[in-house]
């Protein structure tokens, strides 16, 4: 029998320890716990008593068809069937007048629903679906303390839940005091006048409330954090200090609750606005009784539940944009993180919603990458055909564009050469860039890791150091998405980074200061190997060489087996296949590898005109304003 918790914190650490008395195999998935500090001590005690977390990094093999397909492609769509048995169209449409949506629009409640379920495959189901496949002649116990984990998948019949939602009860005891607070401050002063008086960022509200533009982002104008960007979020800026769509007069609304990184921008956490509790608590307690007869047993119960909790977030973000009379456009950052609520809120106040899709793979993901807006700017015209098509998006308007960030290797290549490129040319040496994934800080996170796992990237290292000596005239820079993970910390990857040292032509890039670093190395190398990531099939847009390191150390065919839009002929699914195809594609000009990449552009990565994306977005953006009589 193995025993599974999904979040542990302090208060059940005895209840573990007498569990593993009895002899069973105790894990736990996650530790919740406000600060690393006390994870860490959570975690140690823990391990003092032989318990650790559901260790799917030391697992030998790990079946294709129980791993990332589970986690993150779900080509079975089990979360989407999940949101159908949950709540028929029929009963689903009675919630539209809720979210002021047209009961032809259902599909938005839908995706609603399918966000929630998918989150919860991908950090619970799925790595349940993964150790049941491992075991299945074991009896799997789950067991959780969180109501949210009544909304799992069903993955492995060997599995037996057990919710009890403790959460639910220490929420109620906070939330009744609270609701009887706010009964008595709906009598004193209104919230409206304490708003007029509100600053943000230096400015006033009235002043903001004239803006026409926005710009959402996801956690800040930077993609990484202080120490490791990669890249600075510019995508919608116009140089043009006249432009709407200028930095410094373009409203920014932040939904993440970062601080301005600016103090010349105008910038508003919309979370940190001022709005009544009171209202808000009313305006739920009357939608949960007006939808209360929705319920019709313990699955519509659930779907009732979470459109409450939903429909609370939805009509606070409708109280903070409705601030903004003037407001005639919003950039979405990130398509498909950008929260929902917030997207309903601006359609509500007839405010259009623009974004640019962020991942080309995402087009081919079941379940999980979901977007609801007006205008979308695609990767290519293939993607908009498919999107048009889906049932995991919802756009009027499909404009492809091609890949913004693709632009930068086109203008970073043979005119901005990294230093180490530059020497290592001179030397006569083959370029190689190896791009890894970023990994867990800390040895919990990373055993219920699926390729992020510190196992994982010792072994890449491995084969990173076995391919430079198989191929000596190459200079090899081996590159991550950031380094904010104990690498040279760690004792584990010790003896891994003495072998690196040792070799003369690798080096581990740790230049994260400048911005568009990884874009620079890759727009000067003659092949780029990578894991599966979105700089990847831009250099293939670009016609750079890339290969795919498609395995672990203990599964093979990672993404191949759920994403078929590549050619079988870059992916490589062991070492040997690797160095040959690379050998190939390096020192053989007629490599029917460069054909096939060639093919890419010609057909799925295809697009009209397909530099200056940024220009093409931006000539729409100001038509559209043009167009709607909308003027500074």
């Amino acid at each position: 029998m193995h025993i599974i918790f999904g979040f542990i914190s302090f208060w059940q650490v005895p209840l573990l320890k007498v569990l593993r008395y009895f002899k069973p195999n105790v894990y736990y998935l996650y530790i919740d716990a406000k600060t690393d500090i006390k994870k860490n001590e959570i975690a140690t005690k823990l391990k003092k008593s032989n318990i650790f977390p559901l260790p799917i990094e030391f697992e030998k093999k790990i079946s294709t068809k129980a791993s990332y397909s589970l986690c993150e492609t779900d080509p079975d769509e089990i979360a989407y069937k999940k949101n159908i048995k949950l709540v028929s169209d029929t009963i689903l449409i009675k919630y539209c007048n809720l979210f002021s949506i047209n009961e032809k629009k259902l599909k938005k409640l839908r995706l609603l629903i399918q966000d929630f379920i998918f989150f919860q495959q991908m950090k619970i189901s799925g790595k349940l679906g993964i150790w049941s496949a491992l075991y299945p002649e074991k009896k799997i116990i789950y067991i959780s303390f969180k109501f949210k984990c009544f909304y799992n998948t069903d993955i492995g019949q060997n599995i037996f839940k057990v919710v009890l939602p403790l959460d639910i009860v220490k929420y109620l005891t906070k939330i009744i005091p609270l609701a009887i607070l706010k009964l008595f401050s709906v009598f004193k002063i209104k919230n409206n006048q304490l708003q007029k008086k509100k600053v943000f960022n230096g400015k006033d509200l009235n002043e903001l409330a004239k803006k026409a533009v926005a710009f959402i982002p996801h956690k800040g104008l930077a993609y990484g954090t202080k120490d490791n960007i990669l890249y600075e979020k510019s995508l919608y800026y116009s140089d043009n200090k006249d432009s709407y769509f200028n930095k410094y007069n373009i409203l920014h609304l932040d939904y993440s609750n970062f601080p301005s990184p600016d103090k010349n921008i105008y910038w508003i956490c919309l979370n940190k606005m001022k709005t009544s509790n009171a209202k808000f608590f009313f305006q739920t307690l009357f939608a949960s009784i007006k939808t209360f007869y929705l319920i019709r047993g313990w699955q519509t119960f659930l779907v009732w539940l979470l459109f409450i909790h939903q429909y609370n977030k939805y009509v606070k973000y409708c109280e903070s944009i409705s601030k903004f009379k003037n407001l005639k456009i919003v950039l979405l950052d990130y398509d498909i993180l950008c929260p929902k609520t917030l997207i309903l809120a601006l359609e509500k106040n007839n405010i259009k919603t623009i974004a640019t899709q962020e991942r080309f793979i995402h087009t081919f993901y079941s379940s999980y990458a979901t977007v609801i807006v007006d205008t979308y700017f695609t990767n290519s015209e293939y993607t908009a055909n498919l999107i048009k098509k889906s049932k995991y998006y919802d756009v009027k308007n499909l404009i492809p564009v091609g890949k913004y960030r693709a632009d930068y290797l086109s203008l970073f290549r043979k005119k901005i050469v990294p230093k180490e490129i530059s020497e290592a040319r001179q030397n006569g040496k083959k370029i190689l860039v190896f791009l890894g994934y970023h990994s867990p800080k800390y040895w919990y996170d990373s055993y219920v890791s699926l390729f992020t796992n510190w196992s994982s990237q010792i072994s890449l290292l491995e084969d990173v150091v076995r391919f430079s000596k198989c191929l000596e005239n190459t200079f090899i820079i081996v590159r991550y998405k950031n380094l904010d993970w104990p690498l040279k910390t760690e004792n584990c990857f010790k003896d891994i980074l003495n072998k690196i040292n040792n070799c003369k032509n690798i080096i581990i890039s740790e230049n994260y200061k400048e911005s568009l670093y990884s874009y620079k190395l890759c727009a000067n190398a003659d092949l780029v190997i990578a894991k599966h990531t979105s700089i990847a099939d831009e250099c293939l847009s670009n016609e750079i060489p890339v290969l795919f390191y498609d395995y672990a150390h203990n599964t093979r065919r990672v993404t191949s087996d759920v994403f078929n839009y590549l050619s079988s002929g870059l992916m490589c699914c062991d070492f040997e296949e690797l160095l040959e195809k690379s050998k190939s594609l390096l020192f053989n000009s007629s490599s029917k590898l460069k054909n096939d990449i060639n093919k890419l552009n010609k057909t799925i990565y295809y697009v009209k005109e397909k530099q200056d994306v940024k220009k093409k977005i931006l000539m729409n953006l100001e038509n559209y304003l043009i167009k709607n009589n909308i003027s500074i």
